[in-house]
């Protein structure tokens, strides 16, 4: 398994990416659950932990809102939960979400800006968020994403990006049904290369409900659901 986290033991590094999130003193049942699961991985390296099994009632026995995130590259899943959301000069809304081990992914208006904690660090990206209708990209254009590399210092990816309606889809997570628009942003690099992220958005509410999105060329893609609002 490459090794994709940083700043965490060795030990650890595969297990970062499956812990919920603390809520405080008292943990809810999902994280409880998701305890269980590492806790039974004996010895550890043998097999991956597997996440537990979402239902909805254990979901909504949850207050706080949780984002599912999975590392396409890995196969690796966390639940994460909101640790700030604030507005500043640019249209949309910023939200950070982290886990337990300070690993963090920062949105605007459901776009990834940032990440902390994950090798390849993206330290900031410009995107297409009008802050007024729905979440996900307003528009095509150039895209700019800011990454640091080995030696501590930083390069820049820059993308001309398309969007495209796909039309509606009906999204089903964990036992629940929203009527979406499927929202896809084709981007190619100078050189040729490129990306694709995908956006699930609410047709009535606007809401990001689910997206896969480019987290950079050491991550890859990474998978979100909003799982509990």
């Amino acid at each position: 398994m490459r090794h994709l986290l940083r700043h965490i033991p060795a030990a650890l590094l595969g297990l970062a990416v499956l812990v919920g999130c603390a809520r405080g003193p008292e943990d809810t049942p999902l994280e409880l659950e998701i305890g269980q699961v590492l806790r039974e991985q004996l010895p550890w390296g043998k097999e991956k932990p597997q996440p537990p099994t979402l239902t909805r009632a254990l979901l909504n026995s949850i207050e706080e809102p949780h984002l599912e995130v999975v590392i396409e590259s890995e196969d690796l899943r966390d639940y994460v939960t909101l640790q700030l959301a604030r507005q500043d000069d640019l249209p949309g809304r910023i939200e950070v979400w982290r886990t337990v081990d300070n690993i963090t992914f920062g949105f605007r208006d459901g776009l990834l800006i940032s990440t902390r904690g994950l090798r390849g660090t993206l330290l900031s990206a410009d995107v297409p968020a009008d802050g007024q209708g729905p979440m996900g990209p307003a528009g095509g254009g150039q895209r700019s994403y800011e990454f640091r590399g080995d030696d501590s210092a930083s390069y820049r990816v820059r993308l001309a990006c398309e969007v495209k309606d796909l039309g509606a889809h009906e999204l089903e997570i964990v036992g629940l049904r929203y009527a979406t628009r499927h929202v896809q942003e084709r981007c190619t690099g100078p050189q040729g290369g490129h990306i694709v992220n995908d956006y699930w958005v609410d047709s009535r509410s606007g809401r990001l409900w689910q997206s896969r999105q480019w987290a950079g060329p050491e991550v890859g893609y990474i998978r979100l659901r909003q799982v509990v609002i």
